[in-house]
């Protein structure tokens, strides 16, 4: 089998994985669930809002009033049900993948994946620079 195959038989497996059912289960609730659409629509509005404030040089007490904003509908985001099971989902889809391509990267290089705390003993992480 050519190296094209095995990714495309790969991407077959992880959209068959229990975290991508778990993924679209739970984009599907987000989807069908007017409060969960609106606090997600909200909350990009205020990153974009951050973003072009940041573009512009606008470091003001309007950007950090933007700041306090974003972090309390971030935490309603996470207060409610429907869209805290979405992160969560989201994150360890997130995870699954990450260690796909750990285990990708390991099979190549034969060096060990990066741990989250930057240890520096790998040539991935950038640390020991």
């Amino acid at each position: 089998m050519d190296i094209i195959s095995k990714a495309k038989e790969l991407g077959e497996l992880i959209a068959l994985s229990e975290e991508m059912a778990t993924l679209r289960r739970c984009e599907e609730r987000v989807i069908n669930d007017k409060k969960a659409d609106r606090l997600l629509r909200e909350q990009k509005m205020i990153q974009d809002e951050l973003i072009r404030a940041a573009q512009n040089g606008e470091f003001t007490s309007t950007h950090e009033q933007l700041k306090n904003i974003l972090a309390a509908k971030q935490e309603e985001i996470r207060n409610y049900s429907i869209t805290a099971d979405f992160l969560k989902a989201k994150e360890n889809f997130d995870k699954l993948m990450k260690t796909i391509n750990d285990v990708i990267l390991f099979t190549i290089t034969g060096e060990e994946p990066c741990s989250d705390s930057k240890c520096g003993s790998c040539g991935g992480c950038g640390s020991h620079a």
